[in-house]
Protein backbone atom coordinates (compact mmCIF):
# COMPACT_ATOMS: atom_id res chain seq x y z
CA UNK A 1 0.00 0.00 0.00
CA UNK A 2 1.51 3.74 -1.05
CA UNK A 3 4.95 1.29 -1.31
CA UNK A 4 4.80 0.45 2.27
CA UNK A 5 6.10 -2.98 3.26
CA UNK A 6 3.88 -4.46 5.32
CA UNK A 7 4.44 -8.08 7.21
CA UNK A 8 2.17 -11.00 8.23
CA UNK A 9 2.46 -13.87 10.86
CA UNK A 10 1.82 -17.04 10.49
CA UNK A 11 1.90 -20.31 12.86
CA UNK A 12 3.52 -22.70 11.32
CA UNK A 13 1.67 -25.41 13.60
CA UNK A 14 -1.99 -24.52 12.33
CA UNK A 15 -1.69 -21.82 9.48
CA UNK A 16 -3.31 -19.47 12.05
CA UNK A 17 -2.50 -15.98 11.11
CA UNK A 18 -1.86 -13.20 13.71
CA UNK A 19 -3.83 -9.96 13.84
CA UNK A 20 -2.75 -6.91 14.89
CA UNK A 21 -5.20 -4.03 16.35
CA UNK A 22 -2.60 -1.32 15.80
CA UNK A 23 -0.40 -0.76 12.95
CA UNK A 24 2.28 -3.18 13.91
CA UNK A 25 2.27 -4.88 10.84
CA UNK A 26 4.09 -1.95 9.46
CA UNK A 27 7.44 -3.16 11.20
CA UNK A 28 8.53 -6.61 11.55
CA UNK A 29 10.25 -6.21 14.95
CA UNK A 30 7.36 -4.60 16.51
CA UNK A 31 4.59 -7.13 15.09
CA UNK A 32 6.58 -9.72 16.83
CA UNK A 33 6.62 -8.09 20.11
CA UNK A 34 3.58 -7.98 20.12
CA UNK A 35 2.70 -11.25 18.98
CA UNK A 36 5.22 -12.19 22.00
CA UNK A 37 2.65 -10.41 24.30
CA UNK A 38 -0.24 -12.72 23.04
CA UNK A 39 1.78 -15.98 23.47
CA UNK A 40 3.21 -16.36 20.32
CA UNK A 41 6.25 -18.00 20.34
CA UNK A 42 9.18 -17.21 17.56
CA UNK A 43 11.80 -18.60 16.46
CA UNK A 44 14.80 -16.77 15.37
CA UNK A 45 16.97 -17.92 12.56
CA UNK A 46 15.85 -19.39 9.33
CA UNK A 47 14.73 -22.47 10.76
CA UNK A 48 13.16 -21.13 13.54
CA UNK A 49 9.54 -21.75 13.88
CA UNK A 50 6.85 -19.33 14.65
CA UNK A 51 3.93 -20.79 16.56
CA UNK A 52 0.44 -19.33 18.23
CA UNK A 53 -0.51 -19.70 21.84
CA UNK A 54 -2.67 -23.11 20.87
CA UNK A 55 -0.11 -24.85 18.79
CA UNK A 56 3.07 -24.08 21.17
CA UNK A 57 4.27 -27.16 22.98
CA UNK A 58 4.79 -25.15 26.37
CA UNK A 59 1.46 -23.34 26.61
CA UNK A 60 2.22 -19.55 27.54
CA UNK A 61 0.90 -18.58 31.55
CA UNK A 62 -1.96 -16.71 32.35
CA UNK A 63 -0.03 -13.73 32.34
CA UNK A 64 1.19 -13.69 28.13
CA UNK A 65 -2.69 -14.37 27.06
CA UNK A 66 -5.49 -13.57 29.45
CA UNK A 67 -4.29 -9.53 30.35
CA UNK A 68 -4.86 -8.81 26.67
CA UNK A 69 -4.88 -4.69 25.99
CA UNK A 70 -3.92 -4.08 29.57
CA UNK A 71 -0.32 -2.37 30.11
CA UNK A 72 1.20 -2.61 33.47
CA UNK A 73 4.08 -0.55 35.09
CA UNK A 74 7.21 -2.88 36.06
Amino acid sequence: MNNTPDYELCCDGCGGRFNSHDDSFYSWPVLCAAAEAEGWQLGSGASGRHLCAGCRPDPPGPSAVGERGRLVAL
